[in-house]
Order: C-alpha cells, then structure tokens, then sequence
C-alpha cells in the first residue's frame, strides 16, 4: 500500500488538492464542505477526475470537489482501506488536526505552563494567574510564549527573583545595579528588552492586585519613575532633580550644610535625586507654607519677588524627586500651595498631587477667573479625554472650562497675581 501512496503523491495536483481538502477538514472538524479547483490546470483535473471517478469535463464544469463525495468515490478504489483521514495524513505526511482541536491543545499547553510556575514558584502566584486569566492584556507575553516558551519560562523565573529581592526599607537602590546584582547584567530591565517590559508589568499589576489600586497603569516616563520608586528603585540619580529656593535639609547626621548656605546666602539649589536620597528630613527655612510651579521662568519670578519664600520649580511633569522631596517635607504643620498650567496635563498633575498629599495641598491659582485671565489660543481638544478620572473636586470647573473652550491656559500670565498671593501670605 505504500507504494500506492508514493504513486499517487506524484501525481499532478494531488498535494495540492489535499493541502485544501486538509484546512477544508481543520476549518469544520469533520469530512464535509468543498473545495475550489478552479484555479487547477487540465492536467490536474484530469488526474482528480480519474481518482474519483468522473468526467474531467464534469468536473470541471462544477469547479468543486466535495469532500464527502471524495470519501465515498475512494471507498470504490485500492484505497478503500484508508478513512479520509489516514489518506489525508498518509499522502500529505503529517499528523491532521482540526483547528479546534489544536486550540483546545494549545489551550492546555498554556495552562501547563502557567502550573508549572504556580507550583514552582507559589509567591507569585497572583501574577501567573493574572497572566492566564488577562489574555488580552497579556497577549504579548502570550506572543512571547510561542516565540520561545523556554525562554519565556526562565525569563519570568528571573522576574520571580527580583520581585522577592526588592530593595528593603528607604534605600533606594539605582535600577542598573539592582539588575546587575539579580542577573549579572545592568540592561537586564531596561525597557527596550522584553525582560525589562515584564518586570514593569509585574510591579504593576502587584499595585492592581495586592495594592487596591484597581485601575493603575503606566503612560508616561514619569509614570514609570513613580513605579519603580514605590519599590525604592530609581533609574538616574543626577538628571532627576528638583529646584529649590529657601529649605534646610537634614541627613540622620544633622543639618546638610549646603542646605544652610543656600539658605543664608538666598541661592537657588538644582537638588539631584542623589542628594535627596541622604536627607530624611526638609522643612522651610521661614513658616510652614511651600509655593509650586511647574514651569522654571515662573519660578525664578517668583523667586526674585518674594527673596524669602520657599519656592519649588518640577520643571513640568513630576519626576521621582519632586515626589520624593515633598515626601520629606511633609509633616502635620506643612502647607503645599501648587500652581499648574491648565491644560489636560496641568489638571491631570493637579490632581496625582492633590490625592497623594491630602489635606496639606491647596490647588492654587487654578480656578475658573485665573483659567479666563490667562487663557491662550493653543488648542487641547485631542487631550481633552485625560481629564475623565480627575477626582479632585476643587478641579471640576476648570475642567468644564476646558471642555468648553478646549484652549489651554498658562501660569505666565498669572505671575502678578501669584507673586501679590505670596507676599500676601509672608506677610
């Protein structure tokens, strides 16, 4: 019988005919439908017609071979022995599934997977079963698993023993030595390797999952930084500054000098992340009220207006230190004044700072007349959807401001009023 099956393998249009008839049988799960044999030469037809049994002219004519009149002609030839099946399998070589068949395979083989790391490696438990049940989300770590399932498998092992030596306490500890010190590589978590996009994704769906925080994602660099600073990891430490004018700092040593220099001589300080990670404390060098601005011209306005207010400039979206100076600033006396622009970003960080520090931030200058006073022709209507989560009530109306008007409106024409708020309060 083999031989047979040799003979009609090298017949013309054979494969080619049950290459179809075989996605025909995966695509319905059993011998049924038809295929198209239009587009086959007359040799071809001939060849089929003979096998099973029909006019080439018929045949032709119909363009179509179905599969179960194909089943019932062969059962009247030498291959009677054979099913559709074993033919199909026999002639074209390999092992014949329907497609949902192989999906239900496939299905398990994921789900094997996904028990082996959770009985191999339990403490993370809540991510491989995130990872199984979040399909749509995950699909690329899925793209990733039938890449190279090995790899994948000693990749998330890796992520595994970062995650369970995570730096301790308040050190923070720069991202490159941390991935060196976990895999011998400082790029390990980089995130332009997929390594370093499945260690993000694992912080955060740590904060979604054993966190409460249920709808957290990361959209920005900044978002990032925030992250990994949650787990006391941070990617630079020099770039990523604050600026500062009119605060003593305090290491577990005492008082940082070049903080009181800076204090006595009215000096403004670029403080890097560096430095701040050795304070444990800051405070205003005068009363309990901090002034912020995001944007640097304003800030040095305001500096050279009121010489002794304390005043701090992020230069835009919040970096890690922003948030880590004002974490050592605060205690129950303290008072945080911020001022953004007030456009779809301006709000968003209005609001990430409002919910964060509570009743010691006051949203300043950023209601409905400042939003008029120093409206601008610069178009957001493309940005306008950032605004849906905002909590904060106090930002409700400018938000409306916004939808209504979709022009953006800056802090530059505010100063006059924002420097009179200052003196004001400094008496």
């Amino acid at each position: 019988m083999e031989n047979h099956i040799k003979i009609l393998q090298q017949e013309p249009g054979v494969i080619r005919l049950f290459q179809l008839m075989k996605e025909k049988y995966r695509s319905l799960g059993r011998v049924g439908g038809s295929v198209s044999i239009a587009q086959f030469s007359n040799e071809e037809i001939e060849t089929i017609a003979s096998l099973i049994g029909q006019s080439p002219h018929d045949l032709q004519e119909k363009g179509r071979v179905s599969l179960l009149q194909f089943d019932k002609a062969l059962q009247q030839t030498i291959f009677s022995p054979y099913t559709f099946l074993e033919l199909l399998e026999s002639v074209l070589g390999e092992k014949v599934v329907t497609k949902r068949l192989e999906r239900e395979l496939k299905e398990e083989e994921r789900t094997n997977f996904v028990h082996r790391l959770q009985i191999q490696f339990p403490q993370l438990n809540w991510w491989w079963s995130w990872i199984e049940k979040n399909r749509s989300e995950c699909r690329w770590i899925w793209g990733l698993y039938e890449k190279d399932q090995a790899t994948l498998f000693q990749q998330l092992i890796t992520i595994h023993r970062a995650f369970l030596q995570l730096p301790e306490g308040k050190i923070y500890e720069k991202l490159p030595l941390f991935a060196q010190r976990i895999t011998g590589n400082p790029h390990a978590f980089d995130q332009n390797t997929d390594m370093g996009r499945l260690f993000v994704h694992c912080l955060t769906v740590d904060q979604k999952v054993n966190r409460n925080r249920e709808t957290y994602s990361v959209q920005s660099t900044e978002d990032l930084n925030e992250l990994l600073s949650m787990y006391f990891l941070m990617r630079d430490d020099l770039w990523n500054f604050i600026t500062c004018r009119g605060f003593y700092g305090h290491t577990a040593e005492g008082e940082h000098l070049l903080f009181t220099a800076a204090v006595q001589t009215n000096s403004v300080l670029n403080v890097p992340l560096k430095l701040l990670n050795e304070m444990v404390r800051i405070r205003p060098a005068k009363g309990n009220q901090v002034w912020i601005v995001e944007n640097s011209s304003v800030c040095s306005s305001l500096i050279d207006a009121v010489p002794d207010a304390p005043i701090i400039c992020t230069h835009g979206q919040f970096r890690l230190a922003s948030w880590l100076f004002l974490d050592k600033l605060i205690n129950e006396d303290i008072v945080i004044y911020y001022s953004g622009d007030m456009d779809p970003e301006g709000v968003s960080m209005a609001d990430r700072i409002k919910q964060r520090y509570g009743k010691h931030l006051v949203i300043w200058r950023m209601n409905v007349d400042d939003y008029q006073h120093a409206l601008s022709n610069e178009e957001v209507s493309a940005r306008i959807s950032q605004l849906e989560n905002i909590q904060t009530p106090e930002l409700h109306a400018i938000i409306e401001q916004l939808q209504i008007k979709q022009k953006a409106s800056y802090q530059e024409g505010l100063i006059e009023w924002m420097i009179d708020d200052i003196k004001k309060s400094m008496g």
